[in-house]
Parts: structure tokens; sequence; C-alpha cells
């Protein structure tokens, strides 16, 4: 078997949100907006720059995603590598929860692909499998027809890294939730995480 090839980080040039949404319309399995874009679409308004344009799939359909990149380069990233990825089962425990994707060799990365948890019934947190919500919950629907994942659920990953563009999400956002997505999230967040104050505000 011939071993991945380890890749240069590269520069980045991401996708618009609009080609995104046109290139996975057609996907045979459930993938959704993630990010920061995720919250823009949710508030129906844009605030700040992006760096790059993530879309969100579970683990176990990874396989049918090299036909909807069909001629792209996709690289494993994982623990500040990348690899060329060959289709191969994707291991969460060798954090290998991020596909980074460019249609040219030797061209900008231009999409971000989360790999993430869940089952037919649920989407899972994948940082802790305690946490869980139904698809229907988890994945919403813009009213453009365009699935983003659930604000609380956006804020939750980005609570963590605590980055000057999260807490700026952050402050743009929690006004737009609603009492059950508040109460959820604070829930979910440690009793003494700086944001709880930005929820109680709420």
């Amino acid at each position: 078997m011939t071993r991945p090839t380890p890749l240069e980080l590269g520069p980045w040039e991401p996708l618009a949100l609009a080609d995104l949404v046109g290139l996975f319309a057609g996907a045979p399995f459930r993938w959704w907006v993630a990010g920061g874009h995720a919250l823009e679409v949710h508030c129906g308004r844009s605030w700040r720059d992006h760096g790059d344009v993530d879309v969100g799939i579970s683990r176990d359909d990874a396989v049918a995603l090299p036909a909807v990149l069909d001629g792209w380069q996709v690289a494993v990233a994982a623990d500040g590598v990348l690899r060329i990825w060959d289709g191969e089962p994707l291991e969460a425990d060798r954090h290998e929860n991020n596909l980074w994707c460019r249609r040219r060799p030797d061209g900008p990365w231009e999409l971000d692909v989360i790999v993430g948890e869940g089952d037919d019934e649920r989407w899972v947190y994948r940082r802790d499998p305690t946490i869980h919500l139904p698809w229907r919950e988890a994945v919403l629907t813009s009213p453009a027809g365009v699935p983003y994942l659930a604000p609380d659920i956006q804020l939750l990953f980005k609570s963590e890294g605590q980055r000057p563009k999260d807490l700026v999400d952050a402050r743009e956002v929690v006004p737009s939730l609603d009492p059950d997505r508040l109460d959820r999230l604070a829930g979910w967040l440690e009793a003494d995480h700086p944001w709880q104050a930005l929820l109680a505000a709420r």
C-alpha cells in the first residue's frame, strides 16, 4: 500500500458560500454549512470576513464524499500535518476530523470538510458524546433552503477556543437564540466560562 504523501499547508482562497451550497446540493448524504458562515446563515446577515469555509458531514458518510468532489484533491488535516486522502475510513482517535479540499494540486485550499459524529437519529458532540440532539434540532434549514449547524451547537464548538473572532460571533448571535437554545448552551458550558455572563444578560 502506498503511504499518503505529506503536503505543504499552503494558502487559502475559500469558496463563496453560494458555490459551496451549489457543490453539495446533490450530495446523497446529510450535510450542513458549519463554522462562522453557519451563524451568519442563521442570523441572515454578515458581520466579519472569513478565512475559510466549512461544511459538515457525518463520519459514516465520508465514504461518499469523493463522488461529490470528483476531480478535487482532498487531504486529511490532523495534528498540524496534511496528507493525501485516498478514501480510507477516518478515525476519530487519530483526530482525523478535517478534510482540506482544492480543485488543483497546485492551487489554494478552498473548502474544509468537518467530519462529525452521529447516527441515523442524532447528532453527537465529538468532544463529549454525552451531548447529543436529534438531527432536526442540530441541523436547521434557512428560508432559502440551506442546511446549517444550529447556532447553539456552533457556539459550543467556538466556546473552547475563545479566539477574538469567536467572542465577536457570540456577541452577534446570542441575542438571536430562543430561550431553549439559550438555556441549553448555558448548560453545556462550564459554570465559570466567560460567555456565561453574555448568556445571562440575554
